[in-house]
């Protein structure tokens, strides 16, 4: 804000602070001569320090809040910045009573306000030396505030949030309300760092309150936010966004899924929720299309969980990849667990690795009865799921985990098949990086690092191992496995075009109050590329697909996954690996 200063409002000014010390001189001698007067003297100190007070004007100075960039392959972009914009404010003290009429509007009519309303304010707020009346306001409206000459009314320039990308990554940066405060996602986990430490510039006035000088001592300067670099790469975040908009757009679905990690270090290079917000646009958009479904919307995962069971056996020991299961034609009665079916197909004796690939749901019940409750609720829990993965954002649920006194001969075999938990779409792309690379638990890291407002890095926030879940053997054996589930089972349509790929396919039934939902399905596909070392990891998971176009995972979900991955893999340079000639054959999920 701009003040006009004449050279005799300053020479004013500093004759009455120059009258003023010779009063409290004067006030002083008064109490030397006279002996204790000393209430006089005390009055006359507070009636000075008064006047001071009175033509002293406080303004804010508002502070940058931090940014938030995303990388690409060689260099930053920006996700969420911030720009300053004018807002305008009054000092209602300084408006006469009969001027307020007039006031209210003249400023009503350069801000495009209710007359009505800005009279109402300042007259509810009159005692007031500092009112915001319109914030967020246009250079132009600015322009006819500062046209009014209204000495109550100035101008202040504040930040607003800004999203450049739009809706890129929406779910998981959420937004900035106009006051600064934040909404939901990244914006209000790390809200800590992010937010600015506003300043004061304390002015002297004259007897109209325009001010004379600065009072340093008492101003303080405003202080930046952190800027946050996160681990989401644009260019992948994009693919997966686009593929999965178009899955549940294909498949007439309620809502879709995506994750793209990195096995070895946790990264995750991309993470979205279809339908999609667009931060810019947070006042009018659906609360639900906020919700980061990744995290916040845990499913039964249905066959993609087998790999995680399978693995589980086999590395206690219980079992090998060559172990041969009777899987009894395709309808099993199983003792005090119901009746299980494989749904139409008639598979006999297989060995552990033929059930992964073909997915039969009876193989691995049995694999349940060889583990028993006990072991596998362990196992759930020492693979994380139960739990939250500690990701820095609001919102994440940990899944359904029933607690063991409540597991029995229906959970013993149909947790092996993925019913009777729930997971989000993060927790199972991170135990398929158990697999990727070498059985270790990564935590998800979504924060590379925090820059000050110089640039100088704040703190680092380096991979985070959970805990071995498998050994290697068993690593490297599920992978060869998933690799054949690829290339002749029932996930052929995730095949890449020059990276061999590995994975698993899941059809999983949509629970309601009184059981499952009538044609209600989660259609899902986990998996990665390159078989030989895998670079990334990727899920996409389609929620209650039109049924008529179709819901297997192999299906809905599959097609997506091979095309995140083909770009992606293009993207980062990885040499192709796929060896010619594949045959694919089929299986249920």
């Amino acid at each position: 804000m701009k003040w006009n200063i004449k050279r005799h409002d300053v020479v004013l000014a500093v004759l009455a602070a120059v009258l003023a010390g010779l009063m409290v001189r004067h006030g002083l001698m008064l109490h030397r001569c006279a002996g204790g007067q000393t209430d006089e003297a005390a009055q006359l100190a507070r009636q000075v320090e008064a006047a001071a007070q009175g033509r002293r004007i406080v303004l804010p100075t508002p502070a940058r809040p931090g940014d938030i960039y995303a990388r690409s392959r060689r260099s930053h972009v920006l996700l969420a910045g911030s720009r300053q914009t004018p807002s305008c404010f009054v000092d209602p003290k300084l408006i006469p009573h009969e001027d307020l009429g007039r006031v209210s509007a003249e400023l009503a009519g350069a801000l495009d306000l209710d007359p009505g309303w800005v009279y109402r304010e300042l007259s509810l707020k009159k005692d007031r030396r500092f009112l915001w009346i319109a914030r967020g306001i246009s250079h132009q409206q600015a322009q006819a505030v500062r046209e009014l000459h209204h000495r109550a009314a100035g101008i202040q320039y504040e930040w607003r949030r800004d999203y450049p990308n739009g809706p890129l990554a929406g779910t998981v940066l959420g937004y900035c309300r106009r006051d600064g405060q934040p909404g939901c996602g990244l914006e209000l986990k790390a809200h800590n760092l992010l937010a600015p430490t506003d300043g004061r510039r304390v002015l002297l006035g004259d007897a109209w309150r325009r001010p004379i000088w600065t009072d340093r001592d008492a101003s303080v300067r405003p202080r930046d936010g952190q800027t946050l670099c996160l681990s989401l790469d644009v260019v992948i975040q994009g693919y997966l966004q686009e593929a999965v908009a178009k899955a549940v757009r294909d498949y007439g679905a309620r809502w879709g899924t995506g994750v793209v990690v990195n096995p070895w270090t946790g990264d995750v290079l991309a993470m979205c929720s279809s339908p999609e917000f667009d931060p810019n646009e947070y006042s009018t958009t659906r609360p639900e299309n906020m919700l980061n479904r990744a995290i916040a919307c845990p499913f039964e995962p249905g066959s993609v969980f087998k790999p995680v069971i399978a693995a589980a056996a086999v590395d206690r020991g219980l079992m090998n990849y060559e172990t041969r299961i009777d899987c009894e034609n395709g309808v099993y009665n199983a003792y005090k667990g119901g009746r299980i079916s494989d749904h139409g197909q008639h598979y006999g004796l297989m060995s552990l690795a033929e059930i992964l690939v073909k997915s039969s749901n009876i193989g691995m019940a049995k694999v349940g009865e060889k583990m028993g409750n006990r072991n596998l609720y362990k196992a759930l829990h020492r693979w994380g799921f139960g739990e939250k993965t500690g990701i820095p954002l609001p919102g994440e649920s940990g899944g359904i985990v029933r607690p063991a006194a409540r597991w029995d001969g229906y959970s013993l075999r149909r947790v092996p098949f993925g019913q009777e938990i729930a997971a989000s779409s993060l927790q199972l792309a991170m135990a398929f990086s158990a697999f990727a690379n070498g059985g270790l638990l990564m935590k998800p890291r979504l924060i590379e690092q925090t820059t000050d407002a110089k640039g100088q890095v704040a703190k680092t926030f380096p991979p985070s191992v959970v805990r071995r879940v498998l050994s290697e053997g068993t690593a490297r054996r599920t992978l060869d496995v998933l690799g054949e589930v690829v290339r002749t089972g029932t996930g052929k349509k995730s095949q890449l075009d020059r990276w061999e790929s590995w994975g698993k396919t899941g059809t999983a039934q949509i629970p309601g109050p009184k059981g499952y939902i009538d044609d209600a399905y989660v259609g899902s596909f986990i998996g990665g590329a390159p078989l030989e070392h895998p670079a990334v990891v990727c899920l996409i998971s389609i929620y209650w697909p039109d049924r008529s176009k179709g819901y297997y995972g192999g299906t809905v979900a599959a097609p997506a996954f091979k095309e995140v991955l083909e770009k992606t893999l293009t993207y980062l340079h990885v040499p192709p690996d796929r060896p010619t000639g594949t045959f694919a054959a089929r299986g249920c999920e």
